[in-house]
């Protein structure tokens, strides 16, 4: 008896201390992924996650359900819930957080989204002979912005409507719609609508003073207002503090029930709002106006915001005929713009924008979801769709670092270097905030995020030759980082070449190494792109020294294997962690021989971790579909979404286990880039825009909707055989025409329709640009031998398994 009771009790010890490990692991994958499971391949949502949910919608906008993701406990996985935001606040449905762009607490690497407790996670019950008759549909409405749970009884029906408005950008809205059945005149009984608002415990980020009463006509509302615990910044000796944040919300009551009388056959709309802003003012007056507009008609506060939902849509996008594959570049998209600033016309002017981080705007609690940091996940993962289709909001992402640009500065003073070296990881002040206990090195030596953010700002002028944008700040705001490059590289021993030593690249596996090939790319790149920049915006060029580091960076190459090596020190059967090297060839567009680029992708596709992120395989499946390798495409391009997307709301999580950062926007990034650049054949250059499209497995036809080239927007379809181009407006600075092929030119007219056999082509303008145009190639060769240091064998076709890192 004494053995079996130690046995029983050596196991209840195991299993606790296993479930601690794994909420341990859990906590850490979701900041940068260094702990690994103790169990590979089980991710807590096989632990503590009932079985998947069917999207029973046959609507490529609408994911419909008659379940909601459910813990074993029986209780509501906000993880796989969906969220609802317009780049100012934010929620995940039925969560007890709320979140504003730029509203951060913690020092440092504690910095965090601040938490609001939610006002508008409202769940509607009722009594138990009641709920016997009721059956409940849950829908995200993504074409419309919209959250909808409809409750079914035979006497009546009620839809609850979660929505980040879009004009009133300030505020969340929960509208309960109640509407009875048809039944003869006194037939009808009394409905009692019990409410629950899941609030959750009081926020541990902002003192807030106690709420005051605020009424206005029969409305019981309510304000408060807070500031932030902690600040950014607060080491006042280092001239480095930042300002606590004030918040104000006001908010409408929420009562415990609502009555319809038996006699009462009219409709009803009950309207629950809050407004937050860090301007007492500008939250009231939406607030005010938002229930002014109610009072007038209510129905009219959900029409204004579908709306400017639908003007969303219909100003960009991509369609295919295949309603999963549909439904995923939809989720996508949508989930990508709720996390910025509304496009159009707002009741008050918007704020400053804050960035994009893994997790969009809902997410970025501390300790979860990297805490709402921008990483280079925004301009390498999440911009490039932007910019094709809403280069407005793509100007909106570059202001974000133009708007941090002093503590960039601070940043690259810190090392002795000039100009602005951007910080790994940033949010509310632009600083450094990259957790020092959890990755030092990411810190200190990720600094190839800095000629992302160059390439972005290069390619925001390539699309858009936006001259104003270039004389206020764009040219200052590349000159900047190319002046952090040339201060930043040295000069190799007994050569002319110049080299950038202890760095870690995308690959995060090679935590300090010299000369990656893809970080001396991007320095050169910036550095050419700056000189180009200048000379467009009538400025004096560069200084000639800068100019010939940039021309002779090193570029390691082995001859005998005719490959790129990732670093100086890389040797063949390395396991990399994700894409590195195969990004010089896109995004970065630099060139090299096909068989170069072609063995690049062959021997790191074979020596990537197969738990790398979905971002990688689709940067593989974009360089295969390159060469012409359809089948290898199509296979890497469903690895990059089918392990990560979890239904029936299609939120993304970053890891294959269901682990890590959730809703992970940047995978959603890397996915619409597989189909634009990948599918479609897009390629952004300087002076024109290529096209060479391959129909997507599974389809017929794809439609590019109002792409945005140089400020004109055309409809851009094809098919097996045809290529079909619907002329939208032409800017009249430009002449934009056409070229296939067999030299054949046709001229952009305002809605002129313009059919041509599927074939490569370009679209460019006529108009002559009198700088010259970065050549994208070159560099100072460096001839290694990477061979082995050991024996090795050849890892087996990689397949994205069990746990995703983060780009």
């Amino acid at each position: 008896m004494r053995m079996r009771r130690s046995k029983l009790f050596a196991y209840i010890i195991a299993i606790s201390i296993s479930s601690c490990l794994v909420l341990l692991c859990y906590q850490q994958l979701q900041y940068h992924d260094k702990v690994e499971l103790p169990w590979p391949g089980l991710g807590l949502n096989q632990i503590f996650t009932k079985k998947p949910i069917a999207d029973i919608s046959l609507e490529q906008t609408v994911f419909e359900s008659t379940e909601l993701p459910l813990l074993r406990n029986g209780e509501i996985d906000t993880r796989y819930m969906p969220s609802v935001g317009n780049g100012h606040i934010a929620t995940v449905i039925y969560s007890n957080s709320t979140y504003i762009n730029g509203l951060y607490n913690g020092k440092e690497g504690f910095s965090h989204r601040a938490r609001l407790s939610s006002k508008n996670a409202i769940r509607v019950h009722f009594d138990e002979i009641v709920e016997l008759g009721i059956s409940r549909q849950y829908k995200l409405d993504v074409r419309n912005g919209v959250w909808q749970e409809i409750i079914r009884h035979p006497a009546f029906q009620v839809t609850v409507s979660i929505y980040a408005h879009q004009y009133f950008n300030r505020l969340l809205v929960t509208q309960i719609a109640f509407s009875r059945s048809k039944v003869k005149s006194g037939q009808a009984n009394s409905v009692v609508l019990g409410l629950e608002n899941n609030e959750g415990k009081q926020s541990q980020d902002i003192a807030f003073e106690e709420p005051k009463e605020y009424t206005i006509g029969d409305t019981k509302a309510w304000q408060v207002s807070g500031i932030t615990i902690e600040p950014e910044l607060s080491d006042i000796k280092a001239g480095e503090s930042s300002p606590k944040t004030p918040i104000h919300v006001y908010y409408t009551e929420i009562p415990k029930e609502l009555e319809v009388e038996s006699d009462d056959t009219d409709d009803h709309i009950w309207t629950y709002m809050t407004s937050a802003d860090l301007n007492q003012n500008v939250a009231k007056r939406d607030f005010d106006d938002a229930l002014a507009t109610v009072k007038n008609n209510p129905k009219s506060l959900l029409e204004k915001h579908t709306e400017m939902w639908e003007r969303t849509w219909d100003e960009g996008g991509i369609e295919v005929d295949d309603l999963t594959l549909g439904k995923y570049i939809h989720g996508s998209f949508y989930y990508i713009l709720s996390s910025l600033p509304v496009r159009h016309e707002t009741n008050q002017p918007k704020n400053q924008f804050f960035g994009l981080s893994p997790g969009g705007l809902a997410n970025g609690a501390n300790r979860t979801d990297y805490q709402g940091h921008s990483f280079w996940d925004t301009e390498t993962w999440m911009y490039p769709p932007v910019l094709m289709f809403y280069p407005e909001n793509a100007k909106d992402i570059l202001s974000y670092r133009w708007h941090g640009r002093e503590a960039a500065r601070k940043r690259a003073k810190e090392n002795g270097h000039s100009g602005t070296r951007y910080p790994w990881e940033s949010a509310f002040t632009g600083a450094e905030v990259t957790p020092r206990k959890i990755c030092m090195e990411c810190r200190e030596n990720q600094q190839h995020i800095t000629s992302d953010i160059a390439f972005a700002a290069r390619q925001y002028f390539s699309a858009t030759q936006d001259m104003q944008w270039l004389k206020d700040w764009g040219r200052e705001f590349v000159y900047d980082m190319a002046n952090f490059w040339q201060s930043r590289v040295t000069r190799r021993k007994d050569s002319d070449a110049w080299e950038i030593k202890g760095v870690m690249s995308p690959d995060e596996y090679a935590k300090d190494v010299d000369n990656s090939f893809y970080t001396n790319v991007g320095a050169s790149q910036t550095i050419s792109s700056a000189q180009y920049l200048q000379c467009m915006a009538g400025d004096k060029a560069l200084p000639m020294a800068w100019q010939e580091k940039a021309k002779n960076l090193v570029e390691v190459f082995d001859p005998k294997l005719n490959y790129h090596p990732e670093h100086e020190s890389y040797h063949l059967g390395t396991t990399i962690k994700q894409a590195d090297v195969i990004l010089t060839g896109f995004p970065l567009m630099w060139q090299s021989k096909p068989e170069v680029r072609k063995n690049d992708l062959d021997i790191y596709e074979r020596y990537t971790d197969p738990r790398g992120p979905a971002m990688t395989w689709g940067m593989f499946a974009i360089g295969h579909l390159e060469l012409g390798q359809y089948d290898t495409a199509a296979d890497l391009f469903r690895s990059s979404y089918a392990p990560y997307v979890r239904e029936p709301f299609k939120v993304w999580t970053e890891a294959a286990s269901g682990m890590g950062a959730v809703n992970f926007i940047t995978g959603m990034g890397g996915f619409l880039q597989a189909i634009i650049f990948g599918y479609g054949g897009f390629r952004l250059h300087i002076d024109e825009l290529d096209y060479d499209p391959v129909l997507p497995p599974n389809t017929n036809k794809v439609k590019f909707r109002n792409l945005n080239y140089l400020r004109s927007s055309f409809d851009f379809t094809f098919d097996a055989k045809m290529v079909r181009i619907d002329v939208g407006t032409v800017h009249p600075e430009f002449e934009i025409k056409v070229r296939v092929d067999n030299g054949t030119e046709v001229t952009f007219v305002q809605g002129a329709v313009i059919n041509l056999l599927r074939s490569p082509g370009t679209i460019f303008s006529t108009k002559t640009v009198p700088c010259n145009i970065p050549e994208d190639r070159g560099g100072k060769i460096v001839t290694v031998d990477s061979s082995p240091k050991r024996s090795y064998r050849p890892r087996r076709s990689n397949v994205p398994g069990t746990d995703a890192g983060k780009g």
